[in-house]
């Protein structure tokens, strides 16, 4: 008799146990997918959560100075962007690109074989740790880098833009637009350097464009054209001084090959 309510007792609390694993599974499967509450912590940085003041363009207000402002309009650029080293200048753009990329050779290794092919490559390739370096010599240097220059004098509104923080910018929320290729010929470059390059649609080309060789160089370009923003900054003076977003800095973009080229 003492046993069957022994075993009767266990099974009430092994059903109990049973009956609270359940519930709580239960429980879980119904809260898990509900959406968690933003702390002070967890809510986004950056300009998604700025509580900028919205302003117009045409006219400074005092009132706002030191403050994080929003401001909407076209950019205007008054000076042109200019590579400083080739006097290559694009009136109307905020900012100028230009990429340059050096014909060497690459190394493909499969095992102990190696293959080697030319390519075009906007930094150095050491060649000397190649496994046949002797018959695949690249230059030790670049003749010159990749590089970017902005306009020193854009505005948008009565307000003064720093147009390099446009580059930390984040582009669909303030340029609505991307780099778009730039056209130059040698024609635009000091009598100096004119010798050196030859136009090859619409990039400059130091060698020859009909018998390549490792170490030819093409230096092509892109512009961020002036165009309507929406920028949130800090109103400083007459300036506004841009304010980085959450997301990465503007990267240039790899030039899209010459037509005619591998």
């Amino acid at each position: 008799m003492a046993r069957q309510k022994t075993s009767r007792a266990q099974l009430i609390i092994a059903a109990a146990v049973i009956a609270a694993l359940v519930l709580g599974f239960l429980w879980l499967r119904r809260h898990q997918n509900e959406p968690v509450a933003e702390t002070p912590t967890t809510q986004k940085s950056g300009v998604e959560a700025s509580n900028a003041i919205a302003v117009g363009a045409d006219a400074l207000n005092p009132a706002n100075e030191g403050k994080q402002i929003s401001v909407s309009g076209d950019l205007v650029v008054n000076a042109p962007a200019t590579d400083s080293q080739l006097g290559i200048t694009a009136p109307d753009a905020v900012m100028l690109l230009r990429f340059v990329e050096m014909l060497q050779w690459q190394e493909h290794c499969r095992g102990n074989e190696c293959t080697y092919q030319q390519v075009w490559s906007p930094q150095l390739i050491n060649s000397s740790k190649f496994r046949e370096p002797a018959e695949h010599q690249n230059p030790a240097r670049l003749p010159m880098t990749t590089a970017r220059f902005s306009s020193n004098d854009v505005r948008l509104g009565a307000f003064k833009i720093d147009a390099a923080t446009l580059g930390n910018y984040r582009l669909e929320a303030s340029l609505r637009i991307k780099p778009t290729p730039y056209k130059v010929t040698s024609a635009q470059l000091p009598s100096n350097l004119a010798l050196t390059f030859r136009d090859f649609n619409g990039a400059l080309y130091a060698g020859d464009p009909a018998h390549r060789k490792v170490g030819d160089v093409r230096v092509s370009y892109r512009i961020i054209p002036a165009a309507k923003v929406d920028v949130v900054g800090v109103q400083r003076g007459d300036k506004l001084v841009v304010q980085k977003s959450a997301t990465q800095p503007l990267q240039p973009p790899a030039p899209a090959p010459v037509k005619g080229e591998g």
